[in-house]
């Protein structure tokens, strides 16, 4: 407690009731129990380390984003989606 004058401010106590912000791996975590495959791809694709799982999440990712693009390399996006999916239940275990 510190106190001024007349004033006083409980520094410990206004701190110690805020509740932590959500983490990136929990709004994941949200999103798939929602089905939102969109917002987890969304999400995973800006994670640093996805190991072997990358290519697949961040080609999903790219595919929702134009899949105009995809098309026109001769490959489906919703197989792409699919695949990307595939491999967030695997990383993730979802």
């Amino acid at each position: 407690m510190i106190t001024f004058g007349e004033a006083r401010l409980n520094c410990i106590s206004s701190h110690a009731s805020s509740a932590m912000p959500p983490t990136k791996l929990s709004l994941l975590r949200a999103a798939a129990a929602k089905a939102d495959w969109a917002k987890v791809l969304s999400i995973a694709a800006k994670f640093p380390q996805l190991g072997q799982h990358k290519a697949a999440i961040t080609r999903a990712h790219c595919a929702i984003q134009n899949p105009a693009f995809y098309k026109q390399l001769g490959q489906d996006p919703a197989a792409l989606v699919a695949a990307g999916i595939e491999a967030l239940r695997t990383r993730y275990r979802l």
